[in-house]
Formats: structure tokens, sequence, C-alpha cells
């Protein structure tokens, strides 16, 4: 067990607040950035955890949050861990029954939101169960027993005013020790009932600590972009990881403006999850599209040659001359300026990554799972392996046993879930290795690469196991492929539900935004004929029992509020097998 320069997250929070080189945050509300001084963040941060001690949280309690990333939800963590109380991240689109029970279980006292209109009606009903409601907007709807994000900080302002109040804060977070939960993390549920992770101070600062080889991150050169919910344990790492380093950090209002963001800030730093690449990628490959003449083959030229070359070999002149003709515009077009973009979640297409990575954009991947709070493995600019998920973490132990399961040990990886022992006892190695349920393999030069996942094997009817994850990356490497959801348990035969990509299907078809038809596209035999052609290709690499016998297209938009996708951006399995049931029995009808 490595020692640590800090004992806890706010000592960390508070050290960076007095660094002379730290520039404080930045929040987008309504096309504007808002300033958060460094000294504003920690008088605000103080004042929030005695307003919030006055309210009645009680050590051992939890509070949740439900609102976007902001300097607010941080303010807001920092704030109940000095309480030595605990964060629950929470999300809108939460089923009711999975909120109330996520609230029991890690007793929730205090619930944090943006705004009572971003609620759920299912969730609304059951505010009564809270002692306080904190809305940070102030524009928000007041429920009973609400308060506005900025009288709390009137109360703890007051306070503050106290000398042994001021005393207080102090001593709370000198009394923090580094085996100390700070947040509860539960886990979707969509296959049952949820997990909550218990992570503590040690995990996550362990964790960035171990980061700092990968990656570097000068204070006073880089700004950093928040785009994905800190209320996910990786962009929650990642901002603590920023705080370590001091940087200056930019929380982005919705991914759905990332391009426009990123030439507003030109940001050197980003986490993202593979789709919000595949939409760079598409918004960036359009270009080709509105040119004409000599423009255009110059264009689509440089694009094929960025999507086919080795981006780990030397440039060739053709790229070097594309580098400065087409490659450089398309880096200006998203602020020309990043270093560092680090893609987790899930794996991305290997075709988009070699195009990013020729045109200049330096994308690692990475793996992780929020019991390791959450990284395991990354690519840095140091050590690369195209199609791996990078090196272990220098802290962490990583090794492959039975089954080709992944197994971790390490100081970020937490102790067990709360309050499920009879799970705890069967998660983790005689040896103490904690089983992540991945498969994967470990190269002769150290990286781990992933080749499926043993809790989501699929079993057909005839009592053969479909891995669907690596069927389902395959079908999603084609341009009109948005998501694809293999079926197989208790089926005779392997299918597939295939979401189809608006921006793929308009560019084949060579329609306008304002003409495009997404009902004529799924008609379309042009589209369907190239999506049969790349399932036929893929059906050559497979087993006969894997081998996908029919699809079925989707039209409909896959969101976060719709239920059919997760925070991190991943199909719930579960949920669309149920939405979409009538498409699925369809095709196993004689």
């Amino acid at each position: 067990m490595e020692s640590l320069k800090f004992n806890s997250l706010p000592e960390l929070f508070f050290a960076t607040c007095k660094r002379d080189d730290f520039g404080g945050w930045y929040q987008r509300q309504n096309g504007a950035w808002t300033h958060f001084s460094k000294e504003t963040l920690a008088r605000d941060t103080r004042a929030v955890a005695l307003a919030l001690h006055s309210h009645g949280v009680k050590e051992g309690e939890s509070i949740g949050i439900i609102a976007g990333s902001s300097p607010y939800w941080i303010m807001a963590d920092i704030a109940t861990q000095i309480n030595h109380a605990r964060v629950v991240p929470l999300f809108p689109n939460i089923s009711s029954e999975n909120f109330n029970f996520q609230c029991d279980d890690s007793l929730v006292s205090i619930l944090i939101v943006n705004s009572m209109d971003d609620l759920e009606t299912p969730l609304k009903e059951s505010l009564s169960r809270f002692s306080t409601i904190i809305c940070i907007d102030s524009a928000s709807p007041l429920p009973e027993k609400g308060i506005y994000w900025d009288d709390l900080l009137a109360e703890g302002y007051r306070l503050l005013q106290d000398e042994e109040n001021q005393k207080w804060t102090l001593e709370q977070v000198e009394s923090i020790r580094p085996g100390d939960l700070f947040s509860i993390i539960y886990t979707s549920g969509s296959t049952g009932r949820p997990k909550g992770v218990e992570l503590t101070h040690r995990n996550m600062l362990s964790q960035i600590h171990s980061i700092l080889n990968l990656y570097t991150v000068d204070p006073e050169k880089d700004s950093c972009l928040t785009i994905l919910p800190v209320a996910h344990v990786f962009e929650r790492m990642a901002v603590y990881f920023y705080i370590l380093n001091g940087a200056t950090v930019y929380f982005a209002d919705s991914p759905k403006n990332a391009a426009k963001i990123m030439t507003e800030i030109k940001p050197s730093v980003m986490i993202v999850v593979p789709r919000i690449l595949e939409r760079l990628y598409e918004s960036m490959t359009a270009a080709a599209d509105r040119a004409r003449g000599p423009k255009r083959i110059l264009i689509k030229s440089a694009i094929k040659l960025a999507k086919l070359s080795d981006p780990t070999k030397k440039r060739s002149h053709a790229m070097k001359l594309y580098d400065k003709l087409v490659y450089s515009k398309m880096r200006n077009a998203i602020g020309g300026n990043f270093k560092i973009i680090v893609s987790g979640s899930c794996a991305l297409n290997k075709s988009i990554l070699r195009f990013l990575l020729n045109i200049g954009l330096p994308v690692y991947e990475g793996y992780g799972l929020t019991e390791c709070s959450p990284v395991v493995s990354a690519n840095c600019d140091h050590a690369i392996s195209l199609g791996s998920v990078g090196k272990p973490l220098k802290h962490l132990q990583v090794k492959i046993g039975e089954n080709n399961e992944v197994l971790v040990k390490g100081d970020s990886v937490f102790a067990g879930y709360h309050n499920m022992p009879e799970i705890n006892a069967e998660i983790f190695t005689e040896d103490g290795f904690f089983r992540t349920g991945d498969q994967g393999s470990i190269d002769e030069n150290g990286f781990l690469s992933l080749t499926g996942r043993i809790k989501e094997l699929l079993k057909t009817s005839t009592g053969k196991y479909v891995s669907p994850n690596p069927i389902e990356l395959e079908i999603s490497r084609h341009p009109l492929v948005e998501q694809a959801l293999v079926i197989a348990n208790d089926r005779k035969f392997v299918s597939a539900l295939i979401w189809l990509n608006p921006e793929g299907a308009r560019r084949l078809l060579r329609i306008s935004k304002d003409d495009f038809r997404m009902d004529l596209a799924l008609q379309s035999l042009r589209v369907r004929e190239s999506i049969l052609r790349h399932i036929t290709r893929i059906n050559r690499k497979l087993n006969h029992w894997e081998k996908i016998c029919k699809w079925v297209l989707i039209g409909d938009e896959l969101t976060i509020e719709s239920g059919l996708l997760t925070p991190t951006l991943k199909i719930r399995r579960k949920i669309a097998e149920e939405r979409y049931s009538d498409k699925i029995e369809g095709m196993y009808l004689v």
C-alpha cells in the first residue's frame, strides 16, 4: 500500500484552491461562461458544508444528487464529505423503484437537484421522504421542504462568521481517514437489484496519483473540458485528477454542443465515450459531401487514407500533404489544441480510431469499472497499442484467471458492495483479486485486450453460448449503424436489432438534412443491401451457431432520456428487449 500525499479528497481540493497556478473553474449556461475563482470555490464549499450540517446531515448518512455536471456538483460532493457523509449520484430517468431502493439502502436524507423540472413524475412523488431538497437553479419550482442553493449559501455565509464554525470545518477535513467512504455509486440495475459500489478516499486518491504516470497536465497551459456527467465515476475521477494537477476546468452544458464548445475554449484535455468521437468523426467527414470537384476528391482521398493507414508507422509524404490541406482544418474545427483525449466505456470503431489518430488527435483508449474507481488500464503517448485497452495502472496487479477472466487487485479496487455480504464473498478470489466479469488477454508487452464479457454470455435454445459484445461491436462499425443488440438467449438462432444511423443513411442516399426522412431510409433497398453485405462479411468470421440469421432495422433515436441508454451511452439490454419485443418475436415466427 503506497503512501498518499493527501488523506482525503477535501484535503486535496482545499490545497489546490491555495495554489497560485490554479485558475478556477468555468460553467457554460445559456451560451455564456461563468467563472468560479479558487477563492469562491473554497469559501462556498465550506459554507455549503456548514449549511448541510445545520440541516441535520449526519455522519454515515448520504446525500443524493440529481444534477448535470457543474461546479455546484463538485462543491456539493466535497461539502458532503466534510460532513463525513457520502454522495449518492442519481439520474433523473431512473425508475421510482430503483430510486427508492437506492435512497433507502444508502440512507439518503437530503436531495440536491438542479431543477424540479428535470425530474420524472414518479420521482417527484417520492420527494416527501427527504428532510431537505436543495434546488440549484433559482428558477426551479420550489417543492415542500425545498430551499434554493443561493439561500443555502447565504445560511452558510452567516455560519462562517463564527470562528468556532470555521474551526469545525478544518477539524472535519483533518479527521477524514483514507479508508473512509466518500461515495456509494449504484450500478444500473438493468439485470436485477442495483448494487452499491462503496468507494473510499484511498480508492480515488491512489487512482488519480497513478494516472500522473500516464498523462501530463500543465495548469498554466492546459484547460480541461468536462462533457460527460460527473455523476458517473469516470468523469468524476477525471475532475479529481484535474484538481490534483491544479488545471482549469470547463463544465459543458450538454454533449450536443461539444463541437461548438471546443471552438470556444480550445481545450487540451477531455474524457469521452466512443459515441462522442463517432459524432465528431461524422461532422469532420461531412465536409467531403459538401465539397465539389477537385476539392471533393482531395478530401475523400485524405479521409480514406486516414482510415486505412497505421498511425503507429512513419507518416507518408501523402499524409504530410493531406495534413496541411485537410487534417489541420479538421483539428481546427474542434479547437486545434488537444493533447489528451481518453476514451472509455466501450471499444471505439477501429477505422474511426485510426482516422482520428492519423489526423493528429491524441485519442487513447482505456478500460475500467466503477468497482475500480474506475480505471484499470489505458493507452498513453509513451505506451500505445491499437486494439488494446492499454497497460494496467502501475499500482494495480492485473492477471487473467479461469475462463480468461480479467482479475484486478490494488488500492483503487473497492472492498465490496453496500449491504451485500453474500455477493461480496463471491466477487473476490482467495488471493484477493476482484472478478471483473470481463474476458481478456495480456500480450508479451503487457497490453490488455478485452474479448468478451462472462456475465453477458447468451445461451441459445440449442445449448450454445454466444458472446454478444464482439458481434455488436463488429456490426456497429458500419457507417449506417448507430448501435446493435444481439438476441440469442433461449432462441434457436441469433438475430439482431440494428439502429440506423441517420447521418450515415443521409450521406449514402445523398439527401439533404431538410429532405431526409427516417421512414423512407428504413425501407431503402440501398440501405438494406449495404447492411446485408456487412452482416454477411461478419458471419464469415463466426461459428455457425453465432451467425446472425435475421435482423431488423430500427429508426428510433437512442437517448438517455428514452431509457434505452445508460448515462455512459450503452444500450440497456433488458429495456430494449422489452420495448422491441414485437420486432424480436417477428424474427422468430416460422
